[in-house]
C-alpha cells in the first residue's frame, strides 16, 4: 500500500472520528445571565378571598421547613407556605411561574411537626430551562418561549425504566397532552453549580402497547441547563 494511499485513509478515519465526538457533545444552552439563578421561594401574603382547610404533612413538592401537603375538601394543594405575617393561616396556590399570588388558607387544625428529612441532593420544587438567545426565524421575530418544569405529587410518568418526576410546559400555552403526542419532562438528577444541569427526556404515551410492557417509550434524552431555579 503506498504511502499516499496510507496518509489519505489516516485523513479520512481522522475525519470521521472528529466528526462523531462532535455529534456526541451535548449543544447545551447557558443561562441569560451565564449563572443558574437559585431561589428560596416564599410568596407575599394573597390580598384575595380566603379558604379553609388543613395541612397533615410536609410538602412532598418542596421538602424543606415551612412548606406543606394540605387538604381543601377532597382537593390537596402542596407545596402551602408558612407566612411569619400569620399564625393560624398558610399561602397555598403561589406560583412564580405564572405570577399568580395564590390564596390564604385558614387551618381548622394546627400544623402537623414538621418532617425532619432533609434531601441529600439538590430538590428544586419548580426550574425554567435555559433556552439560549435565539429567536423564531420570520419577519416579526420573537424570543422563545418561556419553559417550566415542576415537581409532580402524584402518578408520575416510568420512561425507560425510570421515572420522570418533573412535567414540563411552555409558558402561555394550555393544552392536554393526547394519546401518541411528543411529551417531555426531567429527571431528578439535577446537577448544582454557577450553571445547573439536569437530564430532559422526550417521550410518547403508546396507544397500543405490547403485553406486560409500559405505555411510554423512550424519544430521547439530553442535558439541559437551568435558567432558574425555585427552592
Amino acid at each position: 500500500m503506498s504511502k499516499i494511499l496510507i496518509a489519505i485513509l489516516l485523513g479520512a478515519l481522522s475525519a470521521t472520528l472528529t466528526i462523531c465526538a462532535q455529534a456526541a457533545e451535548e449543544d447545551v444552552a447557558a443561562p441569560t445571565s451565564g449563572r443558574t439563578e437559585v431561589i428560596s421561594f416564599q410568596p407575599a401574603l394573597p390580598k384575595g378571598p380566603s379558604r379553609e382547610g388543613s395541612c397533615w404533612t410536609s410538602s412532598i413538592a418542596l421538602p424543606r421547613a415551612g412548606a406543606w401537603r394540605c387538604m381543601i375538601g377532597n382537593g390537596i394543594e402542596d407545596p402551602c407556605f408558612s407566612t411569619p405575617e400569620v399564625t393560624n393561616a398558610v399561602i397555598c396556590g403561589a406560583n412564580p411561574a405564572t405570577s399568580d399570588a395564590g390564596f390564604l388558607l385558614k387551618l381548622t387544625k394546627p400544623l402537623p411537626p414538621p418532617d425532619a428529612h432533609t434531601p441529600s441532593t439538590p430538590s428544586p420544587w419548580m426550574v425554567q430551562l435555559a433556552i439560549g438567545q435565539g429567536q423564531v426565524p420570520g419577519p416579526y421575530a420573537m424570543p422563545p418561549p418561556k419553559t417550566y418544569c415542576s415537581r409532580m405529587t402524584g402518578t408520575m410518568a416510568v420512561v425507560d425504566g425510570q421515572p420522570v418526576p418533573f412535567s414540563c410546559w411552555e409558558a402561555h400555552v394550555e393544552s392536554q397532552p393526547k394519546l401518541g403526542d411528543t411529551q417531555f419532562g426531567l429527571l431528578d438528577d439535577f446537577k448544582p453549580g454557577k450553571v445547573w444541569t439536569v437530564t430532559e427526556v422526550t417521550f410518547a404515551i403508546d396507544p397500543k402497547p405490547a403485553p406486560n410492557q409500559p405505555p411510554f417509550k423512550l424519544l430521547g434524552k439530553k442535558t439541559i441547563a437551568l435558567e432558574k431555579a425555585w427552592e
